[in-house]
């Protein structure tokens, strides 16, 4: 349209919003943990993991296609390339933009997000940040994780209480001293703490209940378990009487 992209079929073709249960945060070192843990999670309890790396377009890869097109591109004489700084900062600016908020729409999306907390993930930085991160999108992901909406379980039970009631990197880039870095500050304190113990409960305690999630939460978050099944109780005994 008058040369313009339309940037939200853009984002839409290249950083898709899919239908999935969890959401994985990790480092891109971490690719195959990350794709073994959702496979697991797949095969014990059906349920669908969101990987961007399995799912997404490479956004380098988009952004080195828009400024081949429209910054310039030219051979420098040495087997390289040179390009229009400013046109490539602009460029650049749209594309982190598009996967920045495709990032935010799936952790929103999804009903739990699992964070692999390695030594890839997540780096003390001196005496500055104790728990610290180099990639931006890893500072993206964790921060999102704190000011997304906290939904209720209901908000993802609705279809169970309808029938009830009538019968519910690798975008992550590697950085080094040749590149720009930067570190940025990150807590993962009001994230629940899981490890292979808990997910071995987890699986022990698997049963052919609709929603195997809930069966994790009873583990992490017996409390606000326990509302949920009064609110369950109390709505049947209206629906019924």
């Amino acid at each position: 349209m008058n040369g313009t992209t339309d940037g939200t079929k853009l984002q839409e073709d290249w950083f898709p919003q899919v239908d999935s249960d969890i959401f994985i945060s990790h480092s891109h070192k971490d690719i195959k943990l990350a794709q073994g843990l959702a496979g697991w999670l797949n095969q014990k309890f059906g349920l669908k993991c969101f990987i961007d790396a399995n799912i997404w377009g490479y956004a380098d890869e988009l952004l080195e296609m828009i400024n081949s097109k429209y910054s310039d591109k030219r051979e420098d004489g040495n087997d390289g390339y040179l390009y229009n700084h400013t046109k490539c900062n602009t460029a650049s600016k749209h594309v982190n933009v598009m996967l920045s908020i495709a990032l935010q729409k799936m952790i929103d999306k999804t009903e739990a997000i699992f964070v692999l907390n390695t030594d890839n993930f997540i780096q003390k930085y001196g005496e500055v940040y104790k728990t610290g991160t180099y990639s931006p999108w890893i500072y993206t992901e964790i921060v999102c994780t704190e000011l997304i909406r906290k939904k209720p379980l209901s908000e993802y039970r609705k279809q169970f209480l309808y029938e009830f009631a009538h019968q519910q990197d690798d975008i992550h880039k590697s950085y080094n001293e040749s590149e720009y870095s930067a570190v940025y500050k990150v807590s993962i304190d009001h994230l629940k703490d899981i490890n292979m113990q808990t997910l071995f409960d987890w699986e022990k305690n698997n049963t052919m209940d609709k929603y195997k999630l809930d069966k994790l939460y009873l583990i992490t978050h017996p409390e606000q378990m326990k509302k949920i099944k009064n609110f369950y109780e109390n709505k049947s005994s209206v629906l019924i009487g």
